[in-house]
C-alpha cells in the first residue's frame, strides 16, 4: 500500500492576525509580510513534486495556496474543502486576544491561569476558554473540531490512496487552530506551546489507515 505524505500548511499572516484578533470563519487578506513569507514557503517546497492540493474555502488559505502552487506547474486546480476551514469562535469572532487573556485572568486568578497555560492540557484548556466565554454558545468544541479535521484528512488520504501505485505528496493549506486540534489528538506532547506559526508546514504520513507525525511547525528562513 502506498504512503500518503500530507504537507499541512498554515496560511500566511493576515490583517486580523497582525491586529491580534481571533479569526475563525471571519476572513481577511494576507499582509505584505504574509505574502512574502508564503513566497518563501513556496520556494522551500519547490523541490517537492505534489500530486494534488487541497485548501480551505476561506480566502486567506486560498490566497496562500495560489502563491505556493504558482511554483508547482504539475498541480491542477486545488480542491476546495470546507472540512479544512478554521475553528468557529462563535460570538468571539474578531475579539482581541488581549481581552480573552484578561477575562481568564480575572475569572481564574493569575496563579491558576499560569498553571493552565503551562499544563499538558493547555490546548484543551484553550478551547474550553473559548466555549466558556462565548455567550452565543456557537463556538466549536474540542471534540467537534477534532472530529471534523480528522475525518477530512482521513477522507482525503483514502481518496488519494485509491489505486495508487506509488507514494504521493499532498499539499493541504488550512488554519492554525484546526490543524493544531488534529495534531493534539495525534501527538499532544509535540504540539508547540504557541501552536502552529503562520506559513509553517507540518508533515504527517498516512499508511495502512494510520497517521504518523514526521515533522512539525517548520518555517522558511528569511534571506540574509
Amino acid at each position: 500500500m502506498a504512503t500518503i505524505h500530507l504537507y499541512l500548511v498554515r496560511h500566511g499572516q493576515t490583517e486580523l492576525n497582525a491586529a491580534g484578533r481571533l479569526q475563525g470563519i471571519y476572513d481577511s487578506t494576507l499582509t505584505k509580510q504574509g505574502v512574502r513569507s508564503a513566497q518563501r514557503l513556496a520556494r522551500m517546497l519547490n523541490d517537492i513534486h505534489f500530486d494534488a492540493a487541497y485548501t480551505s474555502d476561506l480566502g486567506r488559505a486560498q490566497q496562500t495556496t495560489r502563491i505556493i502552487t504558482a511554483l508547482h506547474p504539475e498541480l491542477k486546480k486545488p480542491t476546495i474543502d470546507v472540512g479544512l476551514r478554521e475553528f468557529n469562535f462563535g460570538g468571539l469572532e474578531g475579539t482581541k486576544n488581549s481581552w480573552i487573556v484578561h477575562q481568564v485572568r480575572r475569572q481564574l486568578g493569575i496563579g491558576t491561569f499560569v498553571k493552565l497555560v503551562l499544563s499538558k492540557e493547555r490546548f484543551a484548556t484553550l478551547l474550553w476558554v473559548f466555549n466558556s466565554l462565548d455567550k452565543t454558545r456557537a463556538a466549536e468544541t474540542l471534540v467537534g473540531v477534532t472530529d471534523r479535521i480528522s475525518r477530512t484528512l482521513r477522507r482525503i488520504s483514502l481518496y488519494e490512496n485509491q489505486a495508487a501505485t506509488h507514494d504521493k505528496n499532498i499539499l493541504i493549506v488550512s488554519h492554525g487552530l484546526v490543524l493544531s486540534a488534529f495534531l493534539y489528538q495525534l501527538s499532544p506532547h509535540e504540539l508547540p506551546t504557541r501552536l502552529l506559526k503562520n506559513t509553517s508546514v507540518t508533515r504527517v504520513d498516512y499508511t495502512n489507515r494510520h497517521f504518523e507525525l514526521i515533522d512539525i511547525n517548520v518555517t522558511p528562513k528569511k534571506r540574509a
